[in-house]
């Protein structure tokens, strides 16, 4: 038999090892989770970078809820093949091949990007662009509950999005020549058309438009932030400002920058033809140490079930199912098979066959406290709990809280709970949190309003109901809040005296005959005040 050299052999060994599949690790920074089969070092690095990014962020605004909301899982991948593999449809027909993407799943912001790609030495050149502009309105929108002008929530992110990490300073607002080019060479929007423009508009639902809208609201921020000087900065600051304290967009701006645009306006036009712009430096944090975050080899069977989240929420279902099949094979008693199998079927709008998966996930042991929360959700009965399922969902969502401290809408949710449950001070204290969280998010200001309605504090209620209105942003949240005020407004006159403790029959025989219809009819907030009543003789 002919024996092969050492050479030989190195060889042989060499090409085995470079076949064979990246090992999987996690990184763990104070506020990211960063999921890679890159090298180690490079994993710490994405994580010390978007570390970096919320730094500056903090600096750039100290008023911003910078934390709070879904986690972020980060995925720094070590070539174009695995970010393929993790986002298919950019690689279906003639598409943009991104070096980065993000995607907002059900539990989770996920986001993935490439290790191999050469950090931009100049302006424009960033190639995590996309992800550090979802990173940056994130932040933003979460941090303003009355909403942003459209001009100036995707300027913000525009200018921001560019912010790039060297190892001793943070470049933010750096040029952008795609978009100074697109300014200077095109017609700009009339002012009027640009300031008005909201999510309807032609300007964010078509897509050259959007291109053209976006460059302008860059160069429109860039001049107010950096322009001559930092002349506007001050008034930038006060707009901010007042956004965060509810303000509407329109008495922010005229307090902000004065009743008329048109001079900022025309300022803008003459700053793009400028040949030298401003941008800001900002240290780095040097107590940020890559080498002190907790790392660990992941086993191939979570590996495959991170990977299989992100697919479900990029809409791939037959890849996710595949993956799920990999972590099963990997690992047969998993509960994450169940939990990525319910998330489909939950998709699917298959709501009996997602809360026997959720179900049978919980059963082996589920740690995902998304899997608790939904399945809460979907065992709600539609004509209303009663105290036997009010337990039970309050056990789901305590699991899921007790997992995920800081679950805005699993807080939200058993705030409802306890509040048909009579327990108001802890239903008050619950919504409250679940606000601080995510101050933009209607529902839970509607969940505060039922709760402080149904510990007899009606005007604190009606108030937070008018809270939730101003933030609404799509036609259901405003319908939602508007219909929390309509019975309100008709309930309160003949509740309260009754609530009051004036129990005569003219009164608890109007706050019933107000009451009892509309419960019957399905309206929760009167189910809700009729069971907080006292009991009559």
């Amino acid at each position: 038999m002919r024996k092969m050299s050492a050479a030989a052999i190195g060889v042989v060994l060499a090409t085995m090892a470079s076949a064979a599949p990246a090992p999987w690790l996690e990184i763990k920074s104070q506020h990211f989770t960063v999921i890679t089969n890159s090298s180690e070092k490079e994993g710490r690095r994405a994580a010390w970078q978007f570390e970096q990014i919320r730094q500056a962020l903090r600096v750039i605004w100290p008023w911003a809820a910078i934390d709070g909301g879904k986690p972020i899982a980060i995925f720094a991948v070590r070539d174009e093949a695995t970010l393929k593999s993790l986002g298919p449809q950019y690689w279906e027909g003639r598409r943009y091949r991104p070096a980065s993407f993000w995607v907002g799943g059900a539990d989770r912001q996920y986001i993935a990007l490439r290790t191999d790609i050469s950090e931009p030495d100049d302006a424009g050149s960033n190639p995590y662009q996309a992800i550090y502009w979802n990173y940056v309105s994130l932040v933003f929108h979460r941090s303003m509950p009355a909403g942003v002008p459209a001009w100036y929530g995707r300027g913000v992110a525009e200018v921001l999005s560019n912010t790039i990490v060297r190892e001793k300073e943070i470049h933010v607002g750096r040029l952008m020549n795609g978009n100074l080019q697109s300014v200077r060479e095109t017609a700009l929007i009339p002012m009027s058309e640009f300031l008005a423009a909201d999510r309807n508009s032609r300007y964010l639902t078509s897509e050259v438009d959007a291109a053209l809208f976006d460059a302008q609201a860059w160069a429109f921020v860039h001049y107010l932030m950096f322009g001559n000087q930092g002349e506007h900065s001050g008034r930038v600051s006060r707009f901010n400002q007042l956004l965060m304290q509810g303000a509407t967009s329109e008495a922010a701006m005229k307090a902000a920058f004065g009743p008329d645009m048109t001079p900022y306006f025309t300022g803008m036009r003459e700053y793009v033809r400028k040949a030298i712009f401003q941008y800001a430096r900002i240290p780095v944090a040097l107590d940020l140490k890559p080498e002190g975050f907790a790392s660990r080899p992941l086993p191939a069977a979570e590996s495959a079930l991170l990977r299989a989240s992100l697919l479900v929420a990029m809409n791939r279902p037959v890849e996710a199912r595949a993956m799920a099949a990999e972590a099963l094979k990997a690992e047969p008693s998993t509960p994450g098979v169940f939990e990525i199998e319910g998330q489909l079927l939950d998709r699917e709008r298959k709501a009996a066959e997602a809360r026997e998966a959720f179900g049978k996930a919980i059963a082996q042991g589920s740690k995902r406290a998304q899997v608790y929360y939904r399945l809460a959700q979907l065992s709600w009965p539609e004509g209303g709990a009663d105290d036997a399922t009010n337990a039970k969902l309050a056990g789901l969502l305590e699991k899921a809280i007790e997992l995920e401290p800081d679950f805005a809408s699993a807080l939200s949710f058993l705030a409802d709970i306890r509040a048909d449950q009579s327990r108001g001070v802890e239903a008050v204290g619950l919504a409250e949190k679940a606000m601080k969280l995510e101050p933009n998010v209607p529902y839970h200001r509607l969940a505060l309003a039922r709760a402080l309605w149904n510990s007899d504090r009606q005007e604190d209620a009606v108030a937070a109901a008018r809270s939730a209105l101003a933030v609404a942003d799509t036609p259901e949240e405003r319908d939602s809040a508007q219909r929390f005020l309509d019975f309100a407004a008709r309930a309160r006159p003949a509740a309260t005296p009754f609530l009051a403790g004036r129990t005569g029959k003219s009164d608890a025989a109007t706050a019933l005959a107000l009451l009892q219809a509309p419960c019957d009819g399905g309206n929760g907030e009167a189910c809700r005040i009729l069971k907080s009543l006292p009991p009559r003789d």
